[in-house]
């Protein structure tokens, strides 16, 4: 019988999985400069639009969790997560809309044209954009380290039994995707490894206490005060 910790199993693997589709497939050519005729292949590539995609749905998905976990709970800090995560998915879509889209778009122009390019800074560069970006991941960081705090909360009350620290890996890999653009290539890739590693840590987790719990006691919410 499937208790209520396996519906964390699903966004927490699909966020592992997303992310790192997109840290490995993202064409990199835009690593060097924004207006060099890699960077115009890049934005013109498939891939990126493929990769982009992976990574705001892989955003989307953690978001879910925050989403589960409070729906689980009911506590305090799940509804912090629940929120945060809400709020921070709405905040980072359209920063990643224009990167997925807009830069395509440019860059199959670019490849023509390379004065084209020159856009490529005003659409990334947009304070409003900049802001709303960063203020979302921000908030995501939020979801994923309030998310640890009630999964170990609930392990130590002894609701669940499953490790206390199976979510701080992602509550940790959701706090560094902010950093991680500043990251050289292959820091981007190593990174999305590990946050896949850490999403595969709690779906596991997860999996395996509501197998466990199945097998007990049926799933009661706890209150604020437990």
């Amino acid at each position: 019988m499937r208790s209520a910790t396996h519906h964390l199993v699903m966004p927490a693997a699909a966020s592992g999985a997303l992310m790192v589709a997109y840290l490995l497939l993202r064409p990199y050519g835009d690593a060097g400069s924004s207006t060099s005729p890699e960077a115009a292949a890049a934005f013109a590539s498939g891939w990126w639009v493929v990769a982009h995609l992976a990574g705001a749905l892989a955003l989307v998905q953690l978001a879910r969790v925050g989403l589960r976990i409070d729906d689980l709970l009911g506590t305090t800090t799940t509804s912090i997560a629940r929120w945060s995560g809400l709020a921070g998915a709405v905040l980072v879509l359209p920063y990643f809309g224009a990167e997925t889209f807009g830069l395509h778009a440019i860059g199959r122009v670019g490849l023509i044209d390379p004065a084209a390019l020159a856009l490529v800074e005003e659409v990334r560069g947009h304070p409003a954009a900049l802001t709303t970006f960063g203020i979302g991941l921000l908030l995501l960081a939020v979801c994923g380290i309030t998310t640890a705090l009630a999964w170990s909360g609930a392990v130590r009350s002894g609701r669940w039994t499953a490790p206390s620290w199976a979510a701080w890996p992602l509550g940790i890999g959701a706090a560094l995707v902010l950093p991680q653009f500043y990251l050289p290539p292959s820091g981007r890739m190593a990174f999305g490894l590990a946050y896949a590693a850490a999403a595969v840590v709690l779906a596991v987790a997860a999996h395996r206490a509501g197998i466990r719990e199945g097998r007990a006691t049926p799933f009661a919410p706890v209150d604020a005060a437990a």
